[in-house]
């Protein structure tokens, strides 16, 4: 069955010496893998998060589609030219695969991810954008946790802030607790030198409620070279 869809680059792998396996999430089918046959020889760029129209078909007895044609739908071109935003583009899209595991469409998270794409290549904001975008990215996913006033703790297993601090791995007290409760009901981040930390803490919250979700290595990396 032949089909035409638009799609935000998540991760390519090398199928064959001239062939690419790419992985998208879709408008209209959420994640999709697909062969490109020959795409090692085309004069496609592959932007990782990265927004294409891809034009496509699928045997019903596979899982795959193949890839006929492959165009870039918004030229993102500060993001895709940008060494940082380039960096920061595949902390997204390394969140993104971990998170987002439906073959179905979600128009919501889909339009959610058109405005980050949009920001991320207008925004001067670079230490700030990962932070405000795991925050969204929880309101879309279903688990943000309710801010108070005058938060000063923050469990990160249960998800509640409190005016009482605790003790313990998940306890967060203090100007830690003042500044997620800030981001999580402003979905601003606050300039601070806390932000390194605060991205490790809101990535830790995020561990603990989606299974499998192990961003270890792009968070490495982001904090060592934006954050350093």
């Amino acid at each position: 069955m032949k089909t035409s869809d638009y799609g935000f680059l998540l991760c390519k792998t090398n199928y064959s010496e001239s062939s690419l396996m790419l992985t998208f999430y879709t408008q209209k089918s959420g994640i999709s893998n697909f062969i490109f046959k020959g795409a090692k020889k085309k004069s496609v760029p592959f932007f990782v998060f990265g927004h294409y129209e891809i034009a496509s078909y699928k045997r019903p007895e596979s899982d795959l589609g193949m890839i006929n044609s492959l165009t870039i739908a918004t030229p993102f071109m500060s993001s895709a030219s940008h060494p940082a935003k380039m960096l920061i583009s595949f902390f997204v899209s390394d969140v993104l695969r971990q998170t987002l595991k439906e073959e179905q469409a979600d128009q919501v998270m889909f339009s959610f991810l058109l405005s980050a794409a949009q920001e991320l290549n207008d925004t001067n904001r670079l230490k700030e954008f990962p932070l405000e975008f795991a925050a969204k990215l929880t309101i879309n996913l279903g688990f943000a946790p309710q801010t108070i006033p005058n938060a000063s703790a923050f469990n990160l297993k249960t998800g509640n802030f409190s005016l009482d601090n605790g003790e313990g791995e998940y306890m967060r007290n203090g100007p830690m607790a003042n500044y997620l409760n800030t981001l999580f009901s402003t979905l601003v981040a606050p300039h601070s030198d806390i932000q390194k930390q605060a991205l490790g803490d809101l990535l830790f919250y995020m561990r603990i409620h989606l299974p499998s979700f192990d961003n270890a290595r792009s968070l490495s990396i982001i904090r060592e070279i934006l954050y350093s």
